[in-house]
């Protein structure tokens, strides 16, 4: 849907910069001839009267101004494109296969392969109609001429489909050939042969596959399913030739002459798609497709494609793709070199519209601050403009957190920016890559209070408590490693730190094993594996190993970055209690609860946790009620928690909602030394490790929303200051006897 008002998009090229470095900004301007931009500081959120005031600093730069406004069109659905080659614009007599598995059609021509050219021109193309059956498009300078077989294609089946034209003959073939899927499958062939076909006029010699150009010359009509090598063959296949190259495997070389050759696979890292015909019509992917896929050819006991990549190699292609809109650059910031660390944003407004694009400053080189937060950026990716997860879930309807806001409407009003790693594709597939080099409607300082909302009390509790504070961004742990932690002797994770990759891992735990402190102020978190893009930054891929938030395809849950086993880290025997104690128990989005201190607390070793504490029950207050809720974890001996590990408190009193999602885990464990409770519950964590560091896990997402209360003054604000504080003390932890 759309809408009459206006509105303001925009991304940034980045999320962190260092001081002295330059980072630009491209916006789309609905309804508005100009906007205004501005630079500033966040240290909280617009959460209304419940919440200290929104009043973001300012920061003075010659970069804030009025910019002239224009909308800049939203190039979604992903496809490849090869550029001009006069072989590719006068074909004469040419075959054009593929092996496809369409996966929606939705009423309206899915393109499989197009050399066509907008406003007049020539070329061919080879389309799936509106009904779902395949047709060939012949253009001349007048108007195209459509060939078209009488049957659809089968959804989520593989078929051979080709048109051969004979330039000589003026003889047109289009073929079907459905493709076993089973041992029971029933496979078939629908053909059309038409004589005395005129030839097409020659093309501008550019190609498209998952699409073709419209008159403006934009992809249009992107393809929804799988292709799997699309050839262009300089000869015209008869019948019984088609039929051959139908039933032997896509990998097996060729007896004709060959225009283009395309190895969807090739390297899935690169967006160059290689041309394998030694043509030279190499392709280059746009708004990433999923590659390293099941092809027609897979086996089910193949389930790495590194292992055998004749079975991977198909991309699937979905007209709801996006890496990026592709916008032109509006405006740039020299980040000034006086700027402390932390999280700022460009906010873009103009009449009734407002728009933040929020980025991270790193430290300076020259700095020595020894406290660092890492923003989790790689969870802001998976969850970007989240729409779906929060109309279906039964037990967010009337909650607390799932009301919508005009910044929320936008992800539906603008469709084309793309939805979240937990919304399916529009053909039912799970979506694998998240990206933040486009508009992110729930990366805003307002809105549904999640992830990065909660992350902003936390950075406005930090500017107080640790004014000289660092931050980074998962990215650049993941970049740079260990490396990144140089100056860090307390490491403050965000409110929901889900999504990790193996790099990020292996650098926190060098960081522990020196000796850091970590400060796990969230819930959820090192659970899920992901990798980051090698060379484009703001992309992260997540394949799930079970169907979950979509149609999950056997044998797909190797990253196409990496390669690596995709999935929950628990699974993958890396269960976040042995990392920093506890680990995920159960989720809803309604009112928060609180925690209550334990025997233990009172513990030597504890006690500094709760300094100047009078009170037994912690965080009974805040936005969402308490400082215990939305998704919150437990301790497990049997899954790693050390056991030396004391839970200093435990959350009590949560809703119902929170046993809808119960799995089979053991709650009880013994670390448990109180009476039995019930057992949905939070546990506040405490464990020194052997090189003299520590951890401190609360195990709630919904930890950081009470910060700001009472202005900061607060008991969760206290506990957190008080482990903070020694944290940073320098005298060695000592694990007990």
């Amino acid at each position: 849907m759309m809408s009459d008002r206006p509105a303001i998009l925009a991304y940034a090229d980045r999320d962190s910069v260092k001081p002295g470095e330059t980072i630009s900004f491209a916006v789309s301007c609905m309804k508005l001839d100009s906007f205004d931009c501005d630079f500033v500081r966040l240290l909280g959120f617009d959460a209304g009267p419940e919440m200290p005031p929104f009043q973001p600093p300012v920061m003075p730069v010659r970069e804030a101004k009025r910019y002239p406004g224009r909308a800049q069109p939203i190039c979604a659905g992903s496809y490849i494109k090869v550029d001009g080659s006069q072989r590719l614009a006068d074909l004469g007599s040419v075959t054009v296969c593929a092996y496809v598995m369409p996966t929606l059609i939705a009423g309206q021509p899915r393109c499989l392969l197009s050399t066509l050219t907008p406003r007049g021109g020539g070329g061919v193309a080879l389309r799936l109609e509106a009904d779902g059956c395949l047709a060939a498009i012949l253009r001349n300078t007048v108007e195209p001429r459509i060939y078209r077989l009488d049957r659809p294609l089968p959804l989520w089946l593989w078929s051979f489909v080709a048109l051969s034209y004979d330039a000589e003959r003026r003889h047109l073939l289009v073929v079907v050939h459905r493709l076993a899927s089973g041992t029971h499958d029933h496979v078939g062939a629908n053909w059309l042969a038409v004589d005395d076909v005129e030839p097409p006029a020659n093309g501008d010699g550019r190609l498209l596959i998952a699409a073709e150009r419209d008159g403006g010359g934009f992809p249009c009509h992107h393809f929804n399913g799988k292709i799997e090598r699309p050839r262009i063959l300089a000869a015209a296949l008869s019948l019984e030739e088609l039929s051959d190259l139908a039933s032997r495997n896509p990998t097996e070389s060729l007896n004709w002459p060959c225009l283009g050759d395309w190895n969807l696979l090739g390297d899935p890292v690169s967006e160059i798609v290689p041309d394998e015909s030694g043509s030279g019509h190499d392709g280059v992917c746009i708004n990433q497709p999923t590659r390293a896929v099941q092809g027609s050819a897979w086996e089910s006991p193949t389930m790495d494609w590194r292992r055998a990549p004749e079975q991977y190699g198909a991309a699937h292609f979905h007209h709801d793709d996006i890496e990026t809109p592709g916008w032109q650059e509006d405006l740039r910031l020299a980040v000034p070199t006086d700027w402390p660390s932390g999280c700022y944003a460009a906010r873009l407004r103009g009449a009734d519209a407002e728009f933040f694009v929020p980025f991270f400053v790193r430290q300076s080189a020259d700095a020595t601050s020894d406290v660092a937060f890492l923003a989790p950026t790689a969870t802001y990716a998976c969850y970007a403009n989240l729409t779906m997860q929060r109309q279906t879930n039964e037990y967010n309807l009337g909650c607390i957190a799932s009301s919508y806001t005009p910044l929320d409407l936008l992800a539906f009003e603008h469709p084309g920016i793309g939805k979240s790693l937990y919304d399916p594709h529009d053909d039912g597939s799970e979506r694998c890559i998240g990206s933040l080099r486009r508009p992110v409607v729930n990366l805003q300082p307002g809105g549904w209070l999640w992830n990065f909302q909660i992350d902003l009390c936390l950075l406005g509790w930090l500017a107080r408590v640790a004014p000289d504070h660092q931050t980074l961004t998962d990215e650049d742990l993941d970049r740079e490693g260990l490396a990144a932690l140089d100056k860090c002797r307390v490491l403050i994770t965000g409110s929901h730190p889900e999504y990790w990759s193996l790099p990020m891992l292996q650098a926190l735990d060098g960081f522990l094993a020196r000796g850091g402190r970590l400060m796990y102020l969230g819930g959820n978190g090192f659970t899920s594996a992901i990798d980051y893009h090698p060379q484009r930054n703001g992309l992260v891929e997540f394949r799930r190993r079970h169907s979950g938030n979509g149609r999950f395809g056997a044998g797909e849950a190797h990253s196409s970055f990496t390669g690596r086993l995709c999935g929950m880290w628990p699974d993958l025997g890396r269960p976040e209690q042995s990392l920093v104690g506890v680990g995920y128990l159960t989720e809803a989005f309604d009112r928060g609860s609180y925690y209550r201190r334990l025997a233990v607390s009172d513990d030597a070793r504890a006690r500094f946790i709760f300094e100047g504490i009078t009170e037994d029950v912690i965080g009974d207050f805040g936005i969402i009620g308490g400082a215990a809720g939305l998704e919150i974890d437990v301790v497990n001996e049997e899954l790693g928690t050390p056991r030396h590990a004391l839970v200093v408190a435990a959350s009590e009193q949560h809703g119902s909602s929170y046993a809808r999602i119960l799995g089979g885990l053991n709650y009880f464990t013994r670390l448990w030394n109180d009476a039995p409770r019930e057992p949905i519950r939070a546990d506040m964590t405490f464990f020194e490790t052997p090189a003299g560091g520590a951890v401190f896990s609360v195990g709630s997402i919904a930890w950081g929303s009470c910060l700001p209360h009472a202005g900061y003054v607060n008991n969760v604000a206290r506990i957190s200051e008080n482990v903070l504080r020694r944290f940073r003390d320098t005298t060695p932890f000592r694990i007990p006897e």
